[in-house]
């Protein structure tokens, strides 16, 4: 079950969030006090367990907390499984894709609706569930002899629904040891109890619970497909030396009621332990065999090492666990280099802060998630990759993607380098009004303030951020050309330069080149909303069609998008300007001294024509796909860019045929005659249209 939609209420700086769309992994992004923990933490009322404190509701709202206001509520949708799971249960009703999940600020439930269905709220005596079984059995027994019958126990028949089935076995082999004896003179009063008794339809796992369909549905959902919200705050570092008595202690501590921080030392050595698969206890009995003591504890320190070295970023890590007297245990750390070295070997504590906030985290996160075996539950992470180095977080990264293949990652972060997709719900801003002290989540993201959104821009669009936000330069610079790579900007100011071509009259060229296809769209968006006269060249890919009706939406005109296009067909990459002949001659040149070794020999126009692709880059990589038993590796198109482009400055351009020049002409002028157009069509620019007002 995945969260679809959101909104919360009166909790704490918030007095409405207003519905909020979000994703499988969706990253908040916001200044410091501007709502995201808050946000994480009010999705946690959704859980089942969850109970509202009083100091969390709004001081602002006590007016509007005086009726019953929906603090927290969600869309949810369901997968496959669950939406099969509930059509055997529930024959009688339409598929159930959907539903709404809220807690209020007069009840102590979570409450659910159907929007799209309805479901009878009557009572229905025909339901197979544990009211209307428990009610059959009190009939079957009002028709018993009276002697009989005063001498039944049926109070498990009057109390609420069993918690599982070995709750029910257990209650229904005690009454009907119970009928037995009582009934052993009455041989058809038994017959007909082992009927009902025997009955497949009066098994706990086919007995609902509620005396309509609707109740029913609703404790159904509750006991087996409620989703879960974990949510994932502080953590403590592990240090060097661990002393495993006061370790004890304060295992001790953590289990009192009076405990009340998150993550303590003792946690955190636990969760150190839980990695390792380290049973304390054990370790107790064997301590004093120094020989099964080593062994057990290398054993450990293996298994511990393979679980941290994933998202281990640079070299890698070996974890040492030491056994010393004093009962300490060591934590002893090396680095392990790409030739097998071993260097740097040493206690925790004697490493940097950072490393040891690094691997404290890393253990701590790994641990929690793996004890909790999650599967489908929603992952809320406050500050995930705090104090850690880019390098590093790009290795939290692989752990925020893994776990969000089974479950739903959403995540409070300040860094451009923990944003890993700039979809509109899988990216979300949030932002604090000052006066009225609330704060404001923003779907459509790049509508919100400058400063919040640093850490998406320089993501976006790494040196342009300066560029980006002032408006004087752009209301007076040429027009952008955005494109979708790297080396489509290097073709293009390369053959401009190359061509020099008067009657083109654009040079030079202004190119943008976004950070990848996921962030043509916003980097659009920002440019024009500054002023810039803003144009977007695509290929012919179904991400580029996307992108093209995004920007349509959002009142770019179809004279801004250009497509790569030759005599009216549009054109798979920039790449398919160039005469296949110019283009497979750098193949050639590139990859003979390059793979000589794995039997590379010359590819022809005619080998690479044969395969059954659009564009010559997906018949180059196919071709390459079909050699990589051969060790080819994977067909580097920016390579053989930076081969033309390079000679196009060298002015060693004799490979390049006029064909492939006028090509590029062809380029060029349909970009001047779009840019023309536009200037002809376009009124005088709003400068204030797009801008979001100033508090």
């Amino acid at each position: 079950m995945r969260l679809r939609k959101f909104r919360v209420r009166a909790y704490r700086c918030i007095h409405d969030s207003g519905e909020i769309t979000v994703g499988d992994m969706a990253a908040f992004v916001g200044r410091n006090e501007s709502g995201k923990t808050t946000i994480l933490e009010a999705l946690t009322l959704l859980n089942k367990e969850e109970v509202v404190s009083e100091l969390d509701l709004c001081d602002e709202m006590t007016d509007d907390l005086k009726d019953e206001v929906r603090l927290a509520e969600g869309e949810f949708e369901l997968n496959q499984n669950e939406i099969t799971l509930l059509k055997e249960r529930f024959p009688g009703l339409p598929e159930v894709k959907k539903l709404r999940l809220y807690r209020t600020n007069k009840k102590l439930k979570v409450q659910y609706e159907f929007d799209d269905i309805e479901i009878s709220d009557t009572e229905d005596s025909e339901l197979n569930s544990w009211e209307n079984f428990a009610r059959q059995i009190i009939s079957f027994l009002d028709t018993l002899p009276n002697h009989l019958r005063i001498q039944m126990d049926t109070v498990f028949f009057q109390s609420p629904a069993p918690k599982n089935q070995e709750a029910f076995d257990s209650g229904m082999a005690e009454f009907s040891n119970q009928f037995h004896v009582i009934a052993v003179q009455e041989p058809k009063v038994v017959e007909e109890w082992e009927k009902i008794y025997e009955n497949p339809e009066n098994q706990f796992s086919n007995l609902l619970s509620g005396e309509n369909e609707k109740t029913a549905l609703q404790n159904f959902i509750e006991s087996d497909l409620h989703p879960r919200f974990v949510y994932f705050s502080d953590y403590k570092k592990i240090y060097g030396n661990i002393n495993l008595n006061e370790y004890q202690k304060g295992e001790e501590r953590s289990q009192s009621a009076e405990y009340i921080e998150e993550f303590d030392k003792a946690e955190t050595v636990r969760n150190l332990f839980y990695l390792a698969e380290l049973d304390m206890q054990e370790l107790e009995q064997i301590k004093e065999s120094p020989s099964k003591c080593i062994k057990m504890l290398n054993a450990a320190s293996n298994r511990l090492t393979s679980k941290l070295n994933p998202a281990w970023k640079g070299d890698p890590i070996h974890v040492d666990l030491r056994y010393n007297p004093g009962n300490i245990m060591s934590v002893v750390i090396s680095d392990v280099h790409r030739d097998g070295t071993i260097t740097n070997t040493g206690l925790l504590n004697r490493r940097a802060e950072g490393f040891k906030w690094t691997f404290s985290f890393i253990v701590n996160f790994a641990a929690e998630t793996q004890r909790a075996e999650l599967k489908e539950a929603i992952l809320l992470l406050d500050e995930p990759a705090r104090n850690l180095h880019p390098t590093q977080q790009m290795g939290i990264s692989d752990l925020l993607k893994n776990l969000a293949g089974s479950n739903q990652v959403l995540y409070a972060t300040h860094s451009p380098f923990m944003i890993f997709d700039y979809t509109p719900g899988n990216l979300l801003v949030v932002e604090l009004d000052k006066r009225r002290h609330l704060s404001k989540i923003f779907y459509d993201y790049w509508n919100a303030d400058d400063k919040t959104l640093t850490p998406i821009l320089y993501g976006l669009s790494r040196g342009q951020v300066d560029s980006i936000v002032d408006r004087e330069i752009g209301t007076n610079s040429r027009p952008v050309i955005i494109v979708e790579t790297m080396s489509d900007a290097m073709y293009l100011n390369a053959f401009d330069k190359f061509l020099q071509d008067p009657n083109i009259s654009m040079n030079p060229l202004n190119i943008i080149a976004a950070y990848n296809k996921n962030s043509v769209f916003p980097l659009a968006i920002f440019y024009r909303n500054h002023g810039y006269k803003t144009f977007i060249l695509l290929d012919n890919s179904d991400e580029s069609k996307q992108i093209s009706a995004q920007l349509v939406s959002n009142e770019f005109s179809p004279v801004q998008t250009i497509f790569f296009e030759k005599e009216g067909k549009k054109l798979e990459s920039i790449e398919d300007y160039i005469i296949p002949d110019d283009y497979m001659h750098v193949v050639n040149q590139t990859y003979e001294i390059k793979l000589r070794q794995e039997g590379y020999s010359n590819l022809t126009v005619q080998d690479m024509e044969a395969v059954e692709e659009a564009g010559i880059l997906n018949k180059l990589r196919k071709i390459w796909q079909d050699h990589s038993d051969d060790d080819w590796g994977k067909f580097d198109n920016v390579e053989i860019t930076r081969y033309i482009c390079e000679k196009i400055a060298l002015e060693e351009t004799a490979f390049l045929s006029d064909k492939t020049k006028d090509r590029f002409r062809s380029l060029y002028r349909l970009i001047a005659e779009r840019i023309r157009q536009y200037q002809n069509t376009s009124a005088k620019p709003d400068l204030d249209k797009f801008q979001r007002a100033k508090i």
